[in-house]
């Protein structure tokens, strides 16, 4: 399991900032009896609401840890190289959904990591058989399209939240408000049906994105 080390000040702060923005949603999603958790967004979106200084903690962090984004693929450590890798899953597969959403697939992306069922390190994970046109794990790998970085805000939170991933304890209380995606190696969006999704065990709705665990790992 890859971990990210010397974390630093923007880690704290990434870290205590996605804390008091998550805890409120956990208090109210601890009484739902379904095991199934559903995240909506209003129609109007997030962004037209007034953000809590919590947001705006959080995206004061994402965009201190973003700097190495515009630099070319050179790393200092393999942890760097991993959370680049992890930021970009998330990046091309949940770019346009809620924090919530994104934090999910790279929940998914980690999870798999631990599993024996998949490669040990999440730059394997992410780029599983992206050799095979449109039949590897994560569909942006192997589309045949550029996977260029457009939205360089979108990309700022998104590595930021990547951080927190590696920075946090996932079986800890910190995890508390994705604790229906402990198990979830699988996802798909609302609007397709693979095959493969009966015979796997639905753990949660979050944005334009279903998830499963699989029953047999």
């Amino acid at each position: 399991m890859v971990f990210f080390e010397a974390m630093g000040l923007r880690g704290v702060l990434i870290v205590l900032g996605l804390l008091a923005l998550l805890a409120p949603a956990h208090a109210d999603e601890a009484g739902k009896q379904s095991s199934v958790f559903e995240e909506t967004v209003a129609d109007a979106g997030e962004g037209d609401a007034v953000k809590s200084d919590a947001v705006k903690g959080i995206e004061l962090a994402a965009v201190a840890v973003a700097g190495q984004s515009a630099r070319p693929r050179r790393y200092n450590t393999i942890s760097e190289r991993q959370l680049r890798c992890l930021a970009e899953g998330m990046y091309f597969e949940a770019r346009g959904e809620p924090m919530r959403g994104q934090l999910a697939v790279g929940r998914v992306i980690l999870n798999r990591v631990k599993s024996r069922s998949y490669p040990d390190t999440i730059c394997d994970v992410v780029y599983q058989n992206d050799h095979r046109h449109n039949r590897c794990q994560f569909s942006f790998a192997c589309d045949g399209k550029p996977d260029v970085i457009g939205e360089r805000g979108v990309w700022a939170d998104v590595r930021g939240y990547a951080e927190w991933l590696l920075a946090s304890d996932p079986e800890g209380t910190k995890y508390q408000v994705l604790a229906s995606l402990a198990a979830a190696t699988h996802y798909h969006a609302d609007y397709v049906r693979p095959h493969w999704a009966k015979h796997f065990e639905l753990t949660a709705r979050i944005g334009r994105h279903i998830f499963y665990a699989d029953p047999s790992a």
